[in-house]
């Protein structure tokens, strides 16, 4: 079983947001600031709270955009969705460019050409212990107030990342990295990052895994996601973590989820091969096929410096099988 341990860690380092993530934060933190100085904002309390995939650190490179939850945390039943949406408009149009707001069905969002990414600013009203946002169903004219809970996923994942570890640090965030990583190279468009970031979830709560390496989790979960958590959301819709009976909502068609199922069952067995290859050049070829290219075109997982690229042992340097010698730097008992 070649699990390359050392590997995986630069496999991950390769998906990390780089820049982006300073970039992200700036922009979150100029949009909030503006709609923080608003008086009419202000009279509804406004609170500004950074959501998303950036937030809950599980994103990946590239980080193309930014959610700001804007909670107003003294506003009433009779607040409208459009009249909020109106006045964000507003301040933020004013604050930059024209060309650079646009107004969606529930956030207005900004554009940041420097950092080559956006902001969606969403306002939050209280419900209960969550919060309502405004959305447009199908067919409605107007956009109505609609329950999410943000963030108490990012409650759940720091839960889950304390409570799952591998060396005494979380492995459920870099799992769920990893996830989206396979998902962005086998999933054409949708469900998104974040369906499958929830499938992850419910696949550490069904599984309850104790693994020895990132390989191990990553297999492990793959195949629970393949065999479980998928199939039951692609028949029953998949059950969101954060609110009980409520489902996350996708743009993805019945088609797509089934081909999604397809694509996922591959990955997985394509994890499992790799998992359970001895040769070490030849898993590696495995996993970097699995986890694809970065959005750059860079290969996420590296080929160890004594192999091919074609997953082949390089003819010098090389320790017969069942040597008692172990070469440097194959990172297998790193």
């Amino acid at each position: 079983m070649a699990t390359l341990p050392s590997y995986f860690r630069e496999a991950l380092k390769n998906i990390e947001p780089g820049d982006d993530a300073a970039n992200a934060k700036n922009a979150h933190a100029e949009v909030s600031k503006y709609l923080k100085a608003d008086p009419w904002l202000k009279n509804l309390g406004v609170d500004p709270f950074l959501i998303g995939s950036y937030a809950r650190d599980v994103s990946i490179r590239r980080v193309k955009d930014v959610d700001v939850f804007a909670r107003l945390r003294k506003a009433t039943s009779d607040l409208r969705p459009g009249q909020v949406l109106d006045k964000m408009e507003d301040v933020l149009t004013v604050a930059f460019e024209e060309d650079r707001v646009e107004r969606q069905h529930r956030s207005i969002k900004v554009d940041f050409p420097t950092y080559e990414l956006s902001v969606d600013a969403v306002p939050a009203r209280p419900c209960n212990d969550h919060w309502e946002i405004p959305n447009r169903p199908e067919h409605a004219k107007r956009a109505q107030w609609v329950e999410t809970n943000p963030i108490h996923l990012g409650e759940l994942t720091t839960e889950a990342n304390k409570d799952f570890l591998l060396n005494d640090k979380g492995i459920y965030v870099p799992t769920v990295k990893l996830v989206r990583q396979i998902r962005r190279t086998w999933v054409d468009d949708q469900p998104g990052g974040l369906y499958f970031e929830i499938l992850t979830y419910w696949a550490f709560q069904q599984t309850n895994p104790s693994e020895n390496t990132v390989a191990e989790y990553l297999t492990t979960i793959l195949a629970t996601i393949a065999d479980q958590v998928l199939p039951e959301a692609v028949e029953h819709g998949l059950d969101d973590p954060t609110m009980p009976d409520k489902k996350i909502t996708t743009k993805a068609t019945d088609d797509q989820l089934l081909a999604a199922l397809d694509r996922t069952r591959e990955a997985a067995d394509l994890a499992q091969r790799a998992l359970d290859e001895d040769d070490d050049c030849r898993a590696a070829l495995a996993w970097q096929q699995l986890f694809g290219k970065t959005t750059e075109g860079e290969v996420v997982f590296p080929m160890p410096s004594y192999c091919n690229a074609d997953g082949t042992w390089k003819s010098t340097g090389i320790i017969p099988k069942g040597s008692p010698n172990v070469a440097a730097g194959t990172g297998r008992y790193a």
